[in-house]
């Protein structure tokens, strides 16, 4: 049970990977809208950017906001330099911000009230820079409903880059890591499933300084292979169900269209569905009876 007078005292988690423009700004409005929340630093919080292996002067500037900066030689990605952040936090809640200045710092200061009371506090971007084109409104709309089926509840933003959460609860959630794009993705299903209180906060989205990473179709096929893989692990039955109405539902199609005469295919697709059911019971049982994570 959470303590509602525990001491909220925060790690900022900044990756960046070639940032000189927004890395600076986001330093700075981070340490503003903190203090203006009445941390202190460096007995509340700390500010560590990790720079993932830049060839400009992202490091340097973000030294000259005030931040600690810890380097990869060579880029290894989002994700890899998240968990590098994580890994430095001297604090038992984290806060991760991205250094594109996309997320306006102050809306930072929005998740602190959802601590202790949550194990993690989303910020959920709003807008028309989150939405886009129509074109990408409608693969964020179709993304958001495979990542809430995945959950079992709705789900507003899944890879925000803008969230707050205890650090053991992220230690203990992870059944996986993803050292991509899709480490945000990894950690709402993660948290979700486990069993952990998640709050979504509505957020500001602006548009970013610089150069996106961002890579459509790799990170697309990325985060697609993430979900696959939290579902399997947290309701391997659930999948199985789905998959099985795959062959259930041809099978009746051609018993509608053929007729009782020619069940050869219906007797096929039952046959097929039963036994993905069956697989599904079985992951369901290893499952169950893996130990527990707390």
């Amino acid at each position: 049970m959470a303590d509602p007078e525990e001491k909220i005292r925060v790690s900022v988690a900044i990756p960046a990977y070639n940032e000189e423009l927004g890395v600076e700004g986001v330093v700075l409005g981070i340490r503003s809208a903190l203090s203006a929340a009445g941390l202190r630093e460096k007995d509340d919080f700390e500010i560590v950017v990790i720079d993932d292996g830049s060839t400009d002067d992202t490091a340097a500037a973000a030294r000259r906001a005030g931040a600690r900066v810890v380097s990869h030689p060579v880029n290894r990605g989002y994700g890899r330099a998240l968990a590098t952040g994580f890994a430095e936090a001297r604090f038992p809640w984290i806060l991760m911000i991205d250094a594109d200045g996309s997320y306006p710092p102050e809306d930072a200061a929005k998740l602190l009230p959802f601590a202790p009371r949550f194990d993690m506090a989303i910020g959920a971007r709003q807008g028309s820079f989150f939405w886009g084109s129509p074109l990408k409104a409608f693969l964020r709309w179709v993304y958001l409903r495979i990542a809430s089926f995945v959950a079992g509840e709705r789900i507003p933003d899944a890879n925000s880059g803008l969230r707050l959460f205890r650090k053991d609860s992220f230690d203990r959630s992870m059944p996986m890591l993803c050292y991509g794009y899709s480490m945000s993705t990894t950690m709402t299903l993660s948290f979700l499933n486990g069993g952990r209180f998640v709050a979504f906060v509505p957020v500001d989205y602006r548009v970013r300084k610089g150069k996106s990473k961002v890579r459509a179709v790799r990170d697309i096929l990325r985060t697609l292979q993430i979900m696959l893989q939290v579902i399997l692990y947290f309701n391997p039955l659930k999948f199985a169900v789905c998959l099985a109405a795959v062959p259930a539902g041809l099978g009746l199609l051609s018993l509608f269209v053929c007729g009782a005469a020619h069940h050869g295919p219906f007797a096929g697709g039952v046959v097929t569905a039963l036994a993905v059911f069956l697989w599904g019971c079985v992951l369901e049982s290893i499952r169950l009876h893996r130990p527990g994570r707390t």
